[in-house]
């Protein structure tokens, strides 16, 4: 399925907005990561991605595990991108 660019620019425009006010916080980064990952822009994406391999979120949920989540729904929903499989390579995320 083909993600409608707008959709995608209107999401990463609202993520970099929170990012300003809440810089450190980790779930507005997924929203950044995932935006720039379906706009083609893998390398910053990828930065974010790695960045916070490790980390925990505010509810003690790991960076992996809510990637993992996401990406599992992104599928269900018939959203695919090559990258993907990269990233759950890179966190040491198992299907």
């Amino acid at each position: 399925m083909v993600r409608p660019v707008r959709r995608d620019l209107k999401a990463l425009a609202a993520a970099e907005r929170a990012h300003a006010l809440f810089p450190d916080n980790l779930w507005i980064e997924t929203n950044r990561a995932h935006a720039l990952m379906f706009l083609g822009r893998e390398q910053d994406a990828h930065v974010i991605y790695l960045d916070y391999k490790g980390k925990r979120l505010s509810d003690d949920a790991s960076w992996e595990s809510v990637i993992a989540n996401d990406f599992a729904e992104f599928r269900k929903a018939g959203l695919r991108h090559p990258m993907m499989a990269d990233i759950e390579k890179a966190l040491d995320i198992s299907r």
